[in-house]
C-alpha cells in the first residue's frame, strides 16, 4: 500500500506564506508561487509513487456578460524516472466558444536552475482522434524529455470560454498525493454559488463577498487496483452551481434538478424527431419476424448498434454537442454518433 508523508501545520503555513511573499524576479523566471513550492520537501513516499502534486489551483472569474476567465497554476515534483511523463501541461478548449490566451511551463531542477517553455514549445492537437471532426482541441507542452527524479514541473494556463451552463466542477485530486488543491470562483455582484461534494466530507467554501474558495490539503495517493472504479468515483471533487440570486431568465442555464434538465433537453430533441415513411418502413422490416415485443426491441437495437459510428461535432459550445441529428438523416446516411443513434432507435 502507499504510505503518505504528512505535512505539519507549520510547513503548510509556510507554503501559504510563501505564495504571497513579496519578491522581485527576472522576466524569464518562473512565477513566484512556483519558485516557492519547488523548495518544499516532498519525500518519504513509497518507491512506486511517481510524483507528488505540490500545488493545484484554478482561479475562475465570471464577468456576467457571458465570459468565463480561468487561470490554472499547477506544480508536480517528479519522484522517479518513471514519473517523467508527469511533466506535461494540457489546455483543452473549444474552437467555437473558447480560447487559450496563454500557456507557459517551467522545469525547476534540484540545483535551482530553470528551463522555460513558452509558445515555441506549444503543440495544438485535436482532442479526440476517433472523431471525423471535433471542435475540441488541446494545447500541449511536453517537458517529459527534460524531466528527471527530483525535478519540479509547473505551468500556468490562462483561458477564456463562454459557458453553456452556469456550472463547473473541480477534482481536488487524481491518483497522485496532493499537498494543496484549491478552486476559487469570483462572480458579479448579485450572484451566488452553491456546491456539492463527492467522495469526501462536505467541503465548505471560504466566502468573501462574491468570491468563493474551496480548498483541500494533504491528500493521500489513490493506489491503482485491478478492476478499480474510475478516479472520478474515488477522488474528492466538487460541483459548483452559480447564478443571479433571482435566477430570472436562466431556465436554460441553471438546473435545480433533473426535471429542469429534462425540459431543456426536450426542447432541443423534439424537433429532431421525424418519423417518415422510410423510418416507419425500416421499423416494420426489422420487426416483421419478431414474435414478441422484446424481440422487436432486440431487432431494432441490433440494427442501430451496427450503424457506422461517426462523430462530427460543430457548434458544441452553443449546445449542438447535445442535439441529435434528425432521425431521417441518420437512417438515410447510415451513420451517426451516440445521440444520433439513440434518437433513431427511439423513433423506429
Amino acid at each position: 500500500m502507499y504510505k503518505k508523508r504528512l505535512l505539519t501545520g507549520g510547513m503548510l503555513a509556510g507554503i501559504l506564506f510563501l505564495f504571497f511573499a513579496p519578491g522581485t524576479v527576472r522576466a524569464d523566471d518562473p512565477p513566484q508561487w512556483l519558485r516557492q513550492v519547488a523548495t518544499v520537501a516532498a519525500s518519504g513516499y513509497e518507491k512506486d509513487i511517481p510524483g507528488v502534486v505540490l500545488f493545484d489551483e484554478q482561479q475562475t472569474t465570471y464577468d456576467g456578460e457571458g465570459k468565463l476567465k480561468t487561470i490554472e497554476n499547477y506544480a508536480v515534483k517528479v519522484l522517479t524516472r518513471e514519473g517523467r511523463g508527469l511533466a506535461v501541461a494540457r489546455a483543452y478548449y473549444l474552437v467555437s466558444s473558447g480560447k487559450v490566451k496563454d500557456i507557459k511551463g517551467w522545469i525547476v531542477r534540484p540545483d535551482g536552475s530553470v528551463k522555460e517553455y513558452d509558445k515555441k514549445f506549444v503543440l495544438d492537437v485535436i482532442a479526440d482522434t476517433d472523431d471525423i471532426y471535433n471542435e475540441g482541441r488541446i494545447k500541449v507542452i511536453d517537458a517529459s524529455g527534460d524531466a528527471d527524479a527530483g525535478y519540479v514541473f509547473g505551468y500556468t494556463i490562462e483561458s477564456e470560454d463562454s459557458p453553456l451552463f452556469y456550472q463547473d466542477s473541480w477534482a481536488f485530486q487524481h491518483r497522485l498525493p496532493t499537498l494543496v488543491s484549491r478552486y476559487s470562483l469570483t462572480l458579479p455582484k448579485g450572484w451566488v454559488a452553491t456546491s456539492l461534494t463527492f467522495n469526501a466530507s462536505e467541503v465548505q467554501p471560504r466566502v468573501s463577498g462574491t468570491n468563493y474558495v474551496w480548498e483541500m490539503r494533504d491528500l493521500a495517493p489513490i493506489p491503482p487496483e485491478p478492476m478499480s472504479p474510475s478516479t472520478v468515483n474515488l477522488s474528492p471533487r466538487i460541483v459548483v452551481n452559480y447564478a443571479p440570486e433571482n435566477k430570472q431568465g436562466m431556465a436554460d442555464r441553471v438546473f435545480a434538478g433533473w426535471s429542469d434538465v429534462s425540459q431543456w433537453a426536450t426542447a432541443m430533441h423534439e424537433p429532431q424527431v421525424i418519423v417518415d415513411d422510410n423510418v416507419a418502413g425500416k421499423a416494420r422490416e426489422l420487426t416483421a419476424n419478431a414474435p414478441s415485443e422484446l424481440d422487436k426491441i432486440r431487432a431494432i437495437g441490433t440494427y442501430v448498434q451496427n450503424l457506422q459510428y461517426i462523430s462530427i461535432d460543430i457548434g458544441v459550445g452553443y449546445g449542438n454537442g447535445y442535439r441529435p441529428r434528425p432521425s431521417t438523416m441518420v437512417l438515410s446516411r447510415g451513420y451517426g454518433d451516440c445521440k444520433d443513434k439513440a434518437n433513431l432507435m427511439e423513433r423506429c
